[in-house]
Formats: structure tokens, sequence, C-alpha cells
């Protein structure tokens, strides 16, 4: 089984667990420089929040909350990028993975510069949302999940939480709603459902963009 994973989900493989270690060495050092910080601080006299670092966009994809949210991604990574990759090809796997990462940053963050603008600026609440980073490659994964959907939609998955084989086209579009539904009820706080989706929505544009969802006699437009 292992000696199938492409050499790009190889290497995103080892970044990660291998950053994931070295932040345990030096905790506040790797979350307080790595981590994404909400870039802006709306109606605040400092405009820019001093915690963001302009790398943090790409850097954060690398950081993880803990073992067991290391292992949901790093499992997503290893059961579909390999695939994807030998589908797209490495340079271009990579590319569509990070810019993935990058959306799903942006709109979370748009999200909450839209929900801090709503609060008084000395609340705690307001504070809260300007310290708290986030971390991990969910929106990286959410964008090579639907990235499997689109371009393999009718491979049969048999999921641990799911009774019944399903569809990857319908299990994308399932579990995309749910998202969108823990983001607008609130649930799960601490996980950024939003970013999640945001890596959907880059994932799909992205695949639109360049005709990876396009076969031809040609085989795919290039990018």
């Amino acid at each position: 089984m292992f000696d199938r994973i492409t050499p790009m989900v190889k290497n995103l493989l080892i970044a990660n667990i291998a950053v994931f270690f070295l932040s345990m060495l030096a905790r506040q050092f790797f979350y307080a420089n790595f981590s994404f910080f909400n870039p802006i601080l709306p109606g605040s006299d400092e405009l820019i929040n001093p915690n963001f670092h302009f790398w943090q966009i790409i850097t954060y994809m690398f950081m993880h909350g803990g073992i067991g949210h290391l292992f949901s991604n790093m499992f997503g990574l290893f059961i579909f990028g390999s695939t994807l990759e030998t589908y797209m090809g490495s340079k271009k796997f990579l590319t569509y993975y990070i810019i993935t990462g990058i959306g799903a940053a942006v709109l979370n963050s748009l999200l909450n510069t839209y929900e801090m603008s709503q609060m008084v600026v000395e609340s705690e609440a307001y504070w809260r949302q300007a310290v708290t980073p986030m971390v991990g490659a969910s929106g990286a994964i959410f964008g090579i999940l639907v990235a499997f959907g689109v371009l393999f939609p009718n491979v049969e998955l048999m999921l641990l939480f799911f009774p019944v084989p399903i569809k990857a086209k319908y299990f994308v579009i399932l579990y995309g709603l749910y998202e969108l539904y823990a983001g607008t009820a609130g649930l799960q706080q601490g996980v950024a459902h939003f970013a999640h989706i945001g890596g959907l929505i880059t994932g799909f544009i992205l695949l639109k963009m360049f005709g990876f969802d396009q076969r031809s006699t040609g085989g795919f437009r290039r990018w």
C-alpha cells in the first residue's frame, strides 16, 4: 500500500508530520509565527493585526492542533491524494493543494472580519477573534475531496461512519452541505467550517478554470 504513494503526496505527508513534531518542541514560537491570524482588525486604530505575517497564509496548512487533527487530515491526503496527483501531475497537484488552502484561509478571514466589524472593538469577543489563529490542512483536504468527487464521481466509497457504499459525488455534496449547516448553526466551536467550504469552492473553481473536469481526445487542458 505505502509503495503506491505518489512523490508529492509523500512529501506533503512527511512535511506535515515533521512540522507537527517540531512544533511540539517550541509550541509557542511555532503557533505565534506560523498559524494564520486574521489580518484585519476592523474598526480598530490598528487596522492590521500585529499577530499576522504574510507567510502564514501558507504555513498554517502545515500546523495542526493535535494528533487527531493531524491524523484526520493526513488520512484524507493519503486516501485521495495519490489518485489526483497521478491524474494532474505532481507540480499541478501541489499548486492545486496550496491554492485551495489559501482560498480556505481567505474565505474564513473575510467572514471573521465581517463578524468582528459587528462587534464592539473593546469587547472580549472581538479580541478573542483577533488572537485566535487558524491551523490545519483541512481547507486543502476539502479541495482534494471536491476534486475527487468531480473527476471520479461514480467511484464508490466505503466509509466507517456510513453503513453502505456511497458514490464520491454524493459524498462531497453531503459533506459540503453538512459543513455549511455546521458553520451557520455554530456547531463544533473551534472548527473553521467556512474554511472547509472555502477549500471546496476554491477547488471547484480551479477545476473549472483549468479544465480538469473535462476529458477530451487530447487529454485535458494544460495550466
